[in-house]
């Protein structure tokens, strides 16, 4: 399954950048996930989702997949990563047979 590359959200890197600068501290992690914007725009507005669900997945898995991206998601919103190369590393890890047995098999618990 390859995932369409939805055009970057540029609006919600400038608001993750804002909110790291209006904190005054370095909390990448806190900002990244600001109301789980980046996941629900990938999800709902790229229509990531609809593909997902198909293949087994759902939201609580998806955002665990994105939490194995966290370095990633920051690297992009520091603009040291691509937008293509981060959602081509999530989509890596999508397809990687292992990962997905792994979830999958939790997706019970």
């Amino acid at each position: 399954m390859k995932l369409e590359i939805p055009p970057e959200p540029k609006g919600l890197k400038e608001q993750i950048g804002e909110k790291r600068i209006s904190l005054g501290i370095k909390i990448e992690s806190l900002t990244i996930w600001l109301g789980n914007k980046l996941p629900s725009y990938l999800w709902k507005e790229a229509g990531w989702g609809k593909h997902l669900k198909k293949e087994g997945y759902n939201w609580q898995i998806f955002l665990k997949i994105l939490a194995l991206h966290k370095k990633d998601m920051i690297k992009w919103s520091w603009n040291t990563l691509s937008w293509n190369d981060f959602l081509n590393r999530i989509q890596d890890t999508i397809k990687d047979p292992v990962f997905k047995k792994i979830l999958l098999s939790k997706k019970g618990i």
